[in-house]
């Protein structure tokens, strides 16, 4: 009788998994043909790829310590000398290795052909890994089947806007998230060694935002030093926590590899009279130069999908034709839905958090590094809708999937609820697909 169920739960899992990647070929073949952008690098981001990668191996991988050049110039001279002011610090070639190995290995057409490959494999498992994250967190209170579930997750999370820009030019957070989601999956099925593996990585890949969720943990660590905290660690931490020093070990793998790339980072720092990036100061927006600094409502212009104004792009300076006019209006809608659909999605996060406990573990933690980017790094928010906000695309999933599958209550039959919620979930898709194709160049 077990090994039957056992094999049930196998076809289910294989029955989801072909279901994930139908969907995602099917809306890339779509994004391919109508999407002005297509599903490609744009060459700016393929320029700055190789460049990175092209440096390293010219110059040796460890001539600056793991770090490269961040330039999108054609056909460079890639020589240490001319480009020894130009070493960014934002970017470690850890984070960027299969890329860099590919290089490395063969050549730029190859780069240029498996790294967005590389890329798209890298954000489907991520839809997979948070769909099966959210069939185990919603299973006891779902009202709709956990197919649906499932299905329906994964679709929230790879047709909306900020998963797209991340299709166009990756930042590191899409490796962050792939190892986090990776590590929280495999605690839950108790493989608590393999789970710090992947948070481990995940330092390694984003340094920011492994310190907030390190930080985080901490909080906790201390607070559970107090007997009425007692179950903070229990009901907080990812995976069945038998003891403290588990919790411990999370927090340390955090940690220990987002620290090892800050203090690299500040040796080579030390070590070189001039790098390019920018400071601290001026990403959170008090440097006393910060003409793109918006505050926290520039900070949270990412609710959008896109920059309003991505609209004004082309316009004319005199006064607007009839097409650019609606053209602009429509754009304007687009947009604004879009932010009305995200705020819905966070009322679901709240939602979620409050009827299905096994959520917190999940959805705590890079809620709370999603808060902490947006309320300090103003600045950066307010000037990149690119790789900070793909953090919310995970979010934005979970809390969609809450709305239809813990609401609608007043709807006894599960037929008649998948009837309404069939052209409302799909009203949702289309608005993300369009603001998508709204996405400038750059992001």
């Amino acid at each position: 009788m077990k090994a039957l169920k056992k094999k049930l739960l196998m076809y289910d899992l294989y029955v989801r998994c072909i279901s994930y990647g139908l969907i995602w070929v099917a809306y890339l073949i779509f994004m391919d043909k109508f999407s002005p952008l297509g599903i490609g690098w744009v060459d700016w981001y393929a320029e700055r790829i190789f460049n990175f990668s092209e440096f390293l191996k010219l110059n040796g991988f460890f001539s600056f310590n793991g770090f490269s050049i961040w330039t999108d110039c054609s056909d460079c001279n890639l020589s240490s000398q001319e480009w020894i002011d130009g070493i960014y610090l934002s970017h470690h070639s850890v984070s960027f290795l299969p890329y860099v190995l590919l290089n490395y290995f063969f050549d730029k057409e190859i780069l240029l052909i498996f790294g967005p490959i590389i890329n798209l494999t890298m954000i489907f498992i991520s839809g997979l890994l948070l769909a099966e994250l959210a069939r185990q967190i919603i299973e006891k209170h779902s009202l709709l089947p956990l197919y649906v579930v499932s299905i329906l997750c994964f679709s929230f999370f790879a047709m909306n806007p900020w998963t797209y820009k991340m299709i166009l030019q990756p930042w590191t957070e899409v490796y962050f998230l792939i190892f986090i989601l990776w590590g929280m999956f495999v605690l839950s099925k108790g493989y608590n060694k393999l789970g710090l593996v992947f948070f481990f990585c995940a330092g390694l890949s984003h340094y920011q935002w492994s310190v907030l969720i390190g930080s985080f943990y901490l909080v906790l660590l201390i607070l559970n030093m107090n007997r009425d905290n007692s179950r903070l660690l229990i009901n907080y931490f990812p995976g069945n926590l038998s003891e403290p020093r588990q919790a411990t070990n999370i927090f340390l793998a955090f940690m220990i590899s987002s620290s090892a790339i800050i203090l690299i980072r500040m040796l080579t720092e030390v070590n070189l009279d001039q790098t390019s990036g920018s400071s601290l100061l001026y990403r959170i927006g008090l440097s006393g130069n910060d003409m793109h600094n918006g505050g926290l409502l520039g900070a949270l212009q990412f609710l959008g999908g896109n920059r309003v104004t991505t609209c004004l792009n082309g316009m004319e300076s005199g006064a607007l034709i009839e097409s650019q006019n609606i053209f602009l209006y429509n754009c304007i809608m687009s947009t604004s839905s879009m932010v009305i659909i995200s705020i819905i999605s966070i009322f679901g996060i709240i939602k979620l958090l409050s009827v299905a406990s096994l959520s917190r573990p999940v959805v705590l933690p890079l809620l709370f590094a999603m808060v902490a980017m947006i309320c300090i790094l103003q600045q950066s928010l307010s000037v990149h809708l690119m790789g900070y906000s793909y953090i919310f695309s995970a979010l934005f999933g979970l809390g969609m999937i809450s709305i239809f599958a813990l609401s609608f209550n007043s709807i006894s039959s599960k037929a008649m609820r998948l009837i309404f919620i069939a052209p409302i979930s799909l009203g949702v898709l289309i608005t993300c697909i369009r603001v998508s194709m709204l996405t400038g160049i750059n992001g």
